[in-house]
């Protein structure tokens, strides 16, 4: 760039005197007459150089935008590998081909609330999108930011209602907290999904996500593998909410009859420094501690920067609930033995394909579509619900175990979805 200058600030001087030298004795209307007409032939110069330029630009962005579109292209079945979840592909193709030809109804749009801020939401946000694009409706994606997160998700999901969004999904902090809200939302005609955590006894139409009692007893599997006996202590974000209360159970009930007990779960509100001063407590209060199980996704990286710091590697073990990226990095390191994968990605993208479907071909219709996928609600009895009594309304998305000789299959499954985690 600042060459160019130069040789225009060059050009013009020797210009202006091969015209002055030319002159016999110019006057000063003279000079400044030439100086003018080359000025002005320079700056045209100029800016027809900068709109070519800018032409340049805007066709290399436009072959970006076009690059970048083809990697994130839909998912579909492809080559053999455990960790593909056809049935997820083929069930999303059907939700698009049955409201393809619908009128989508005028100011549509569409919210997912997550629970928190964690790099697990990263691929559900990336599912939202796609799934936005392909709809053609914006789909807004929030968290709760704020120390006390559950108050802040309920005035978010109050403000969703207030603005009359035609469909919400939300992971519920507790399942109670948010039942007149939603209650409230379905009466004014707004569709309400539940992913990742349900909020069980509600009228929300649909929970989306694995069965979190089952990923509990696939944990416990994991840990009888890789721990075999001894003491286990249990880290937990939220003790209010479905999921974390179906995997503990889960997890208790694989360790009846078996040698590992499942003696502590420390609670960090999704505050990842405590979780980290939790599994440095728990190491010190159980000296011979056989492992952890992880149920948040955060709560695996503390657990495993913890043993790291206590020279423990190996020897106390850990079963993470999640693949985030920095739990990928404990497992290559050998730190955390095996991971519990939920299949975030579409925890995104079918909620925005549904909530679609919804809004515009209606509830019977998209239940229809969908009931050879779904499953009785909820897996477990609570106080005040009874298991299966809330009807087939559980898309269940399925649950993944990796361990370190399954890992890089899990990692190719990922690059080909154009994921680094989930």
């Amino acid at each position: 760039m600042k060459q160019s200058k130069m040789w225009l600030a060059a050009s013009l001087l020797l210009v202006v005197a091969m015209v002055l030298s030319s002159c016999a004795a110019p006057t000063p209307q003279v000079v400044e007459k030439v100086v003018t007409q080359v000025v002005t032939q320079v700056q045209t110069q100029v800016v027809e150089k900068q709109v070519v330029q800018t032409q340049v630009v805007k066709e290399v962005q436009t072959q970006l935008v076009e690059k970048k579109v083809e990697v994130q292209v839909t998912p579909t079945a492809g080559p053999a590998n455990p960790y593909r979840p056809n049935d997820l592909m083929k069930l999303s193709d059907e939700l698009k081909a049955a409201f393809k030809d619908a009128k989508i109804p005028a100011d549509s749009k569409y919210a997912l609330l997550t629970n928190a801020v964690a790099p697990f939401w990263t691929a559900a946000q990336i599912g939202a999108s796609r799934a936005s694009a392909e709809v053609g409706v914006p789909i807004t994606f929030q968290a709760p930011t704020a120390a006390e997160k559950l108050s802040q998700q309920l005035s978010m999901l109050e403000t969703f209602v207030n603005d009359k969004y035609s469909a919400i999904t939300f992971s519920a902090i507790d399942r109670k907290a948010a039942a007149p809200i939603v209650n409230k939302a379905v009466a004014a005609g707004i569709t309400v999904l539940n992913t990742d955590s349900d909020a069980t006894g509600t009228k929300r139409q649909l929970y989306i996500g694995m069965s979190d009692y089952d990923a509990g007893m696939k944990a416990g599997e994991a840990a009888k593998k890789i721990i075999g006996k001894g003491k286990v202590v249990g880290l937990v974000g939220y003790a209010t909410a479905q999921n974390a209360q179906d995997r503990i159970a889960g997890v208790k009930k694989s360790f009846e009859g078996t040698d590992l007990q499942l003696v502590e779960v420390l609670l960090d509100d999704v505050k990842p420094e405590v979780a980290l001063s939790n599994a440095q407590t728990a190491m010190q209060k159980y000296p011979d501690l056989g492992g952890f199980i992880t149920f948040y996704s955060y709560d695996g990286p503390s657990a495993c920067q913890a043993v790291k710091q206590a020279g423990q590697t190996g020897k106390v073990k850990i079963v993470a609930f999640d693949a985030e990226p920095e739990t990928q990095r404990c497992t290559s390191e050998g730190v955390v033995q095996a991971m519990i994968g939920q299949r975030v990605y579409f925890y995104g993208y079918l909620s925005g394909l549904i909530m679609h479907s919804f809004n515009t071909i209606g509830k019977d219709a998209t239940m229809k579509v969908l009931d050879p996928y779904l499953q009785p609600w909820p897996t477990l009895a609570t106080a005040d619900t009874q298991a299966g009594s809330e009807g087939k309304i559980h898309l269940n998305t399925g649950i993944d175990v990796i361990y370190a000789d399954s890992f890089q299959l899990y990692k190719d499954y990922l690059n080909s979805i154009g994921i680094p985690s989930q």
